[in-house]
């Protein structure tokens, strides 16, 4: 079974792109969504958070559940790249060992795992190809500002803790460039295609 890194900046249309590959029938992990729940549910995860970041890093819901306080966690990491890194040194090792599980349960000639900084992690290296979503950085900030009611500046800042369009790119074996989303299925379906055929 083949594995297959999907990746692109904040705001390329990753989710866009893993949901046609999911229409197609293939296993998508997504490890943002994944990575949410490890840092809700793990509870080595909520120790290891609290002690870099503070208490204040989770809040006790009516029902008495503890989640993250992920506006609290987003303050401080996305401005200081090494608490940033801290965090990430956290949550990729306990996401990449769920994935591991997962993809033993899986039946497929590939599977898709879709991370927003898979190449910034080293995640390609358990990957047989890697595609990146590519978008004019305009019109991923736009994205980024509608989705997640953001200003300008502060989506700015989370490009900046991202790799470069260009780095990325060198190190892409596909490339989707997702800015005319009615072609985006056709792009897809020619890697299906291609993954079909190994």
């Amino acid at each position: 079974m083949n594995i297959v890194g999907l990746t692109g900046g904040i705001g390329s249309g990753k989710s866009t792109v893993a949901a046609h590959f999911k229409k197609l029938g293939v296993p998508v992990y997504i490890a943002d969504e994944e990575s949410k729940k490890i840092l809700n549910t793990d509870p080595a995860a909520v120790k290891e958070v609290k002690q870099l970041l503070g208490e204040e890093s989770y809040i006790r819901l009516p029902n008495g559940t503890l989640v993250a306080n992920r506006s609290f966690i987003g303050s401080k990491v996305f401005k200081d790249p090494k608490l940033l890194e801290e965090l990430n040194q956290i949550l990729h090792p306990k996401v990449r060992d769920d994935f591991e599980d997962w993809v033993s349960q899986q039946n497929a000639v590939y599977v898709i795992y879709e991370a927003a900084i898979l190449f910034e992690t080293g995640g390609d290296q358990i990957c047989d190809y890697t595609i990146l979503v590519s978008a004019p950085e305009a019109d991923r900030i736009e994205r980024v500002m509608k989705r997640d009611r953001a200003n300008r500046e502060e989506v700015k800042q989370r490009l900046k803790n991202q790799w470069s369009e260009s780095r990325r790119l060198e190190k892409a074996d596909f490339i989707i460039v997702n800015k005319d989303l009615h072609k985006t299925p056709k792009f897809v379906f020619n890697i299906h295609e291609f993954m079909l055929k190994k």
